[in-house]
């Protein structure tokens, strides 16, 4: 490990005091790594809709807590037992803190649904600090080409977006929609053309639509949310011409209810729909879209730690963007706050010196 001495006792934490309250900005302790971990100095912790969640208890966190869960940094104290990471790497971490290790998933080798799992940022401390530990088998290295806010953002809404393209299992040249263009979905779209796809954009807003169509990697149609199911159907199926009408597979990147009908509605019979969305009050479809065209519905939680370097390093190669709007960590709450009124697009991250 090193030299504890170049380590400084207090840091600068963006805590969850009370639920439902103001972001507080306080002096806590930086913590030491155990002999599995390593110590990270953050250079920027990113923002979503799971961490609106965790600040209304949705999890029952334990009070303080340090939020978010897309942490990004350099390693700059290494625990005794962690092999393959060393002083001075940039990593990311995937929003794991610890995993029970004892559960059927844990000893099958799955520990991404670990019964008893601690999560960064949502059931434990998070990256909202200037520095944090991390289990090195949640961390993965980032190449140099990644900056910072970026690579947070990879850590929860890259990695479950494509952990979501992964659990689609479209064929190789299939087609797939990102159902819901937000966060998630404008970094889905490229990473699913990267993967050699064709790629529906799917949004009620043109300007998500507009953003989507902006990078290198462009979806080859988008279809405005707003306009009959049938009409899109049409529309995809004369610009993908597969097998069947309609897509492979769908991307739910939304928690928008209307979403899921129209969802199923353009996918082709036989074709599959990936849940990423929370929506509180749950799935409704029709069953004449689900049972008649013999749908399978598939959940989706994150990407494991060896997708997540893959994602890295496709993200690297492909130089796939992400709309990023960073903050100090002074102005947390204002950030909050912005992200509630729903005026702003892509990802929030706080950005630490």
């Amino acid at each position: 490990m090193a030299n504890r001495a170049e380590i400084p006792t207090k840091m600068k934490a963006i805590q969850i005091k009370e639920f439902n309250e103001p972001y507080t900005l306080s002096e806590v302790a930086v913590p030491s790594p155990k002999p599995y971990q390593v110590l990270i100095k953050i250079k920027a912790g990113g923002y979503c809709h799971t961490d609106c969640m965790a600040h209304e208890n949705a999890f029952g966190t334990q009070l303080p807590f340090i939020g978010s869960h897309e942490p990004a940094g350099i390693v700059v104290s290494v625990g005794s037992e962690v092999k393959g990471f060393k002083n001075g790497d940039r990593v990311g971490c995937i929003n794991f803190d610890s995993c029970c290790g004892v559960c059927p998933d844990c000893l099958a080798g799955r520990p991404i649904y670990c019964d008893n799992p601690k999560m960064k940022g949502l059931t434990t401390d998070g990256a909202w600090a200037e520095y944090m530990v991390a289990d090195a088998r949640f961390i993965v290295n980032l190449p140099d080409s990644i900056d910072f806010p970026t690579a947070a953002c990879l850590m929860c809404a890259g990695m479950s977006v494509y952990g979501a393209i992964k659990k689609a299992e479209v064929p190789a040249g299939g087609s797939l929609a990102m159902v819901g263009v937000g966060g998630l979905g404008h970094i889905g779209t490229q990473v699913a053309k990267a993967m050699g796809y064709k790629v529906v954009a799917i949004d009620v807003k043109q300007s998500s639509l507009d953003l989507a169509n902006s990078y290198e990697l462009k979806p080859d149609v988008n279809i405005l949310a707003t306009q009959p199911a049938s009409e899109a159907m049409e529309t995809i199926t004369e610009a993908i011409k597969g097998h069947y009408p309609g897509v492979d597979a769908a991307i739910l990147a939304t928690d928008a209810p209307p979403a899921f009908d129209f969802a199923a509605a353009i996918t082709r019979k036989h074709g599959t729909l990936v849940l990423l969305g929370q929506p509180e009050k749950g799935i409704n479809m029709s069953y004449t879209n689900v049972i008649y065209r013999d749908l399978k519905l598939v959940g989706s939680l994150v990407a494991d730690q060896a997708d997540t370097q893959d994602l890295v390093n496709l993200v690297a190669k492909h130089n796939i963007q992400v709309e990023i709007k960073t903050w100090k960590p002074e102005q947390a709450e204002k950030m909050r706050k912005t992200y509630l009124e729903g005026s702003a697009s892509g990802k929030n991250v706080i950005v630490f010196e």
